[in-house]
């Protein structure tokens, strides 16, 4: 895989004088409210002030007839026989004084494409029609799938789903991306994060007593970020929430349901299904968009903290696992928000992007992107201009909301992608988005690829499509940073949560043995 500079493209559009105008008067009413004067209860910088909106759609299918589910086994062994919970499109939109503009969409779907094979309904194609529509640069636009497992597979190497429910997603994303920019009001951005620890494992999960996977060889990333939107009033109207466990709570069902990132928002929207009305949770009134981060082999693993028996359902009804999941999850941003957030000063808002060149090395793939069997065909567009035969054109996206970092990642990023980029470029904290823009496997750094032979037996080799895609994302996203202002430093020796170019194969052996 190359990073093709030459298509490098760095958003300068801005929206046109009458919405700058009319964002201008916006933002002037609201700082003669009373509320906007508390800029700074600490001494502190003075809060910036943003235009922030979110909606969302529902892209639940209307017929379950041809959709299948992805994320376990292969092929069409995991068709929708049901629906579990409703799944949507969410999106957050954030606009600075300035007019620049940016928006952050989670699809509850086990991955989406960038370009299809069979039709225009791909990200790019959400992207063309918004850069009409809006004004909105595509570089401006994430779309990200939270990876949900028991998600219509929109990728066709699970059974794939309809073009008419292909054309369904699109239409819907759209809407929420259109409702989201149209709800911007004047807002404050505050971010927090949470220590996760407890909540997620990896390799040999079940070795030890705590249940959170091999720290030495696998450390997972074990941060939860979260970004909220408060209006002059002090209302929050949105959240972002950013957090690292595959979606995974359930084994494969036969009903459509997006896990934990689901019932995680629905909390925080104050729209649980079997919770009292009596009882005080959540934000009601907001829309919660919830991302997926640096999931690459990082699953739940058991109860965790935050967990509320008196409001929780029993881990036996139809929805509990993921309930009591995301609920927990849910909680921790609340109460990392409650402790002590830490509010935006710098008003910016900005993209970048670059083209990766991502050469499809891996054979099994190569042929399922090329024989059109039924069932087992990656949809993806491997002609130009998204891709040429064995190779992969692809966005790696970058953004900046204040003074923070966000990274997109076109695949199932490990843990160390984000270490690197998070030691590498100067910020309070880097968000990173999975599988977002597209879904080309795992997206891993080589010393992860060389670990992963040994220490998994499951699906490592099958679902990568190149040992260096993660080094050479990294590598583009320090170039997107440096675009956007921030400072990167030089990568140096630094522990970037990898087990090095040779692992330690003792453990991960043994591991591997016990797995078998």
């Amino acid at each position: 895989m190359q990073l093709n500079v030459s298509k490098l493209r760095v958003s300068k559009l801005r929206v046109s004088k009458l919405r700058a105008t009319l964002l201008a008067a916006a933002l002037i009413a609201a700082l003669a409210t009373p509320a906007a004067f508390a800029t700074s209860r600490s001494g502190g910088p003075a809060r910036a002030w943003f235009r922030v909106g979110a909606a969302k759609a529902d892209i639940t299918p209307h017929s379950l007839t041809g959709v299948y589910l992805g994320g376990y086994g292969i092929g069409p062994v995991h068709p929708a026989g049901g629906v579990l919970r409703h799944i949507y499109a969410r999106a957050f939109a954030v606009a600075d004084p300035a007019g620049h503009q940016v928006v952050i969409v989670a699809l509850d779907v086990q991955g989406y494409f960038y370009a299809y094979q069979n039709g225009p309904y791909g990200i790019a194609d959400i992207d063309k029609d918004m850069a009409v529509r809006l004004h909105i640069p595509a570089a401006n636009i994430l779309i990200q799938s939270t990876h949900t497992h028991n998600g219509p597979d929109a990728l066709g190497i699970w059974g794939g789903v309809p073009a008419s429910y292909l054309a369904y997603i699109k239409a819907q994303t759209e809407s929420a991306i259109e409702h989201a920019v149209a709800a911007e009001r004047p807002a404050q951005l505050r971010w927090a994060t949470a220590d996760m620890t407890g909540f997620a494992g990896t390799f040999g999960s079940n070795s030890d007593s705590t249940k959170t996977g091999d720290e030495a060889d696998y450390p997972v990333d074990t941060q939860l970020r979260v970004l909220q939107a408060v209006s002059p009033q002090g209302q929050v109207t949105a959240t972002l929430v950013n957090y690292n466990a595959h979606p995974t709570v359930y084994g494969p069902l036969d009903r459509v349901s997006p896990d934990w990132p689901g019932a995680t928002a629905t909390f925080l929207e104050h729209a649980e299904i079997g919770i009292s009305p009596k009882v005080r949770y959540g934000y009601p009134g907001s829309v919660a968009v919830v991302t997926i981060g640096d999931v690459g082999h990082t699953w739940p693993a058991g109860t965790p903290r935050g967990t509320d028996p008196k409001v929780d359902p029993s881990p036996k009804s139809s929805n509990g696992p993921a309930d009591i999941f995301g609920n927990a999850v849910a909680r921790m941003a609340m109460g990392a928000l409650a402790g002590h957030p830490t509010y935006l000063s710098d008003p910016r808002v900005g993209a970048s992007e670059s083209t990766l060149e991502v050469t499809n090395t891996n054979a099994a793939l190569l042929a399922l992107g090329m024989a059109k069997v039924p069932g087992y065909h990656i949809l993806r567009a491997n002609t130009p201009p998204y891709g040429a035969i064995d190779a992969y054109f692809t966005p790696a996206q970058a953004l900046r909301i204040g003074d923070l970092p966000m990274f997109s990642s076109p695949g199932e990023p490990y843990p160390s992608i984000h270490t690197n980029l998070a030691h590498q470029v100067r910020a309070p904290v880097a968000f990173i988005f999975g599988l977002a823009n597209d879904q080309l496997g795992y997206v891993e750094s080589l010393s992860d690829y060389n670990g992963a032979l040994q220490c998994s037996y499951s699906d490592e080799w099958f679902f990568t499509i190149s040992p260096t895609f993660g080094d050479d994302l990294v590598r583009a996203q320090r170039s997107n940073a440096g675009r956007l202002g921030f400072t990167v430093t030089d990568p140096g020796p630094i522990a970037n949560n990898s087990p090095g170019p040779v692992p330690p194969s003792t453990n991960c052996t043994q591991q591997g043995i016990g797995q078998l």
